[in-house]
């Protein structure tokens, strides 16, 4: 029953559901926290226990990202440790901490090898057919737009990389540049990023070194998370670089880098899945470039982010939610729990965006209740005991969405009709597939709110004039008159930031 993706160049072959589940981590401080658990170093992919990919994936999650696979050079780790701005936010998020501690951007990769503290190439293979074994697809990283400064490709291959124009003279400037003249990383809206060289995706041989990454993705992955992937894209190459380009010589490309890319590596590898980290409104655009989801920040999880109801129904209400990831914390934001303000609301904000049509994204230590920040240049978060109140509203979440229902279904909205007024703070819809229903309902405010929901497919289990509609979440199971909630409707009553997931 599941419309699906259907990876054929794994190992064992893993069918992909219309509106899948994935788990991110953050592979080398995961694997930190292992070697805590189990008294022992766990440093190799090998060396992960079995039950610990057992454990996600009878979590209901179809999709193991696994961020920061890739080889790093030493120039992360010494720029990391001389930048005074990181120091001063290393002592805000980790006080104490060490340079051991300290491990380099997963994001200035030299080469697309496994990291060697992770193993070699083979045991990626290996890995990846572990995790298959499990019913899961295996995710990993690219970075298109730009490399680590001490990448081999930065000494060898001058023109493919945007760099300083004929008439610069010496020392460039440093902020923008490096002492050799080519550009740091960078996007139209932020500083450099230092540690990292910006690609020149307009040079043709760096088309041609870039898909030689791809295909070593594609080669032991079953999909991509491409980061900051807009930054391909022809305008925004030239928001950005437009001026370099020009004066270099390179003119805007007659096609996308990635229309040819996407369509390529399908071709070559049916069922291949391409994610998007967009921004700026040019989440659609990436659909049409071939990439099967996109990230939903700038729509959902900002909205859930600002809180104003009449911007998240309206979102909801007018896009197609189906090609979108949907996420309420992953690697560049807050924990969710920092972020919206205590557990409640980040609860409320978790049922909301995981039972909405696309891909449910959950970090690693959302579901234990993780407030501190694990930057990305860091093995360790600072220590904070796991919290049971959240673990067990996950428990409780994971094992309701781990059903066909919200995998395959149909999902329609629902009108929340009004008893007391208070109607307005409620959100509602339905999931359907066959006989299985499901009714979500969130109050997403900070005060009580009620209403009636008809529900014309109630009498489908019904016996007896009667009908039990149990909430998943909480377990209570309520027992009403099926033709008042046909007709006059079902009555909900919800206190700040409290769901419901009703089977009936």
């Amino acid at each position: 029953m599941f419309a699906a993706f259907c990876i054929i160049n794994s190992l064992t072959a893993v069918t992909l559901p219309k509106h899948p589940s994935l788990y991110q981590i953050s592979t080398r401080p995961w694997l930190y926290k292992l070697s805590q658990k189990y008294g022992r170093s766990i440093t190799k992919l090998n060396d992960i226990p079995d039950s610990e990919l057992k454990n996600i994936a009878d979590q209901g999650y179809n999709i193991l990202w696994m961020m920061g696979v890739w080889q790093l050079g030493p120039a992360g780790k010494k720029h990391d440790l001389a930048d005074p701005g990181l120091r001063r936010e290393f002592d805000r998020v980790l006080p104490g901490w060490t340079e051991d501690d300290v491990i380099g951007s997963p994001y200035a990769i030299t080469w697309y090898t496994l990291n060697s503290e992770l193993g070699v190439m083979a045991d990626l293979q290996t890995f990846r057919r572990r995790v298959n074994s499990h019913g899961m697809l295996f995710m990993v990283d690219l970075v298109p737009n730009h490399c680590a400064i001490d990448s081999p490709l930065v000494s060898r291959f001058y023109e493919q990389f945007i760099h300083v124009i004929p008439s610069d003279r010496k020392p460039y400037d440093p902020n923008y540049y490096m002492e050799n003249g080519i550009a740091y990383g960078r996007d139209p809206y932020s500083g450099s990023w230092t540690d990292t060289a910006q690609y020149n995706i307009w040079n043709a041989q760096m088309q041609t070194q870039l898909m030689a990454f791809l295909r070593i993705c594609s080669q032991y992955s079953d999909g991509v998370r491409c980061d900051m992937a807009m930054l391909l894209m022809n305008k925004v190459v030239n928001q950005t670089w437009g001026y370099q380009q020009e004066k270099n010589g390179y003119r805007w490309p007659s096609a996308e880098f990635w229309k040819i890319a996407t369509s390529t590596i399908k071709a070559e590898h049916p069922g291949f899945i391409f994610m998007a980290e967009v921004y700026w409104g040019l989440e659609r655009e990436m659909i049409g470039l071939g990439f099967d989801y996109m990230y939903d920040k700038d729509g959902l999880y900002n909205a859930l982010v600002g809180g104003n109801l009449d911007t998240i129904k309206g979102y909801i209400r007018n896009n197609d939610l189906a090609p979108m990831t949907h996420f309420t914390e992953n690697h560049d934001e807050k924990r969710a729990i920092a972020e919206f303000g205590g557990v409640e609301r980040a609860a409320a904000a978790a049922v909301v965006s995981f039972t909405l049509p696309g891909m449910k994204f959950v970090f690693e230590g959302q579901e234990e209740g993780r407030a501190n920040l694990l930057k990305v240049h860091l093995r360790r978060a600072a220590d904070e005991p796991v919290k049971p109140a959240v673990t067990a509203f996950y428990k409780k979440l994971l094992k309701s969405l781990n059903h066909t229902v919200f995998h395959s279904g149909t999902w329609s909205w629902v009108d929340v009709q009004s008893t007391d007024g208070s109607n307005w703070r409620l959100l509602a819809w339905k999931w359907k597939v066959g006989n299985e229903k499901r009714l979500c309902v969130i109050n997403y405010s900070d005060q009580t709110g009620s209403g009636r929901i008809v529900l014309p497919d109630a009498k489908e289990k019904a016996s007896g004039g009667t009908i039990n509609i149990t909430d998943e979440l909480s377990g209570e199971v309520y027992n009403r008159n099926v033709e008042e909630v046909v007709s006059s409707g079902l009555v909900v009553s919800l206190g700040a930031w409290k769901s419901h997931i009703l089977n009936y």
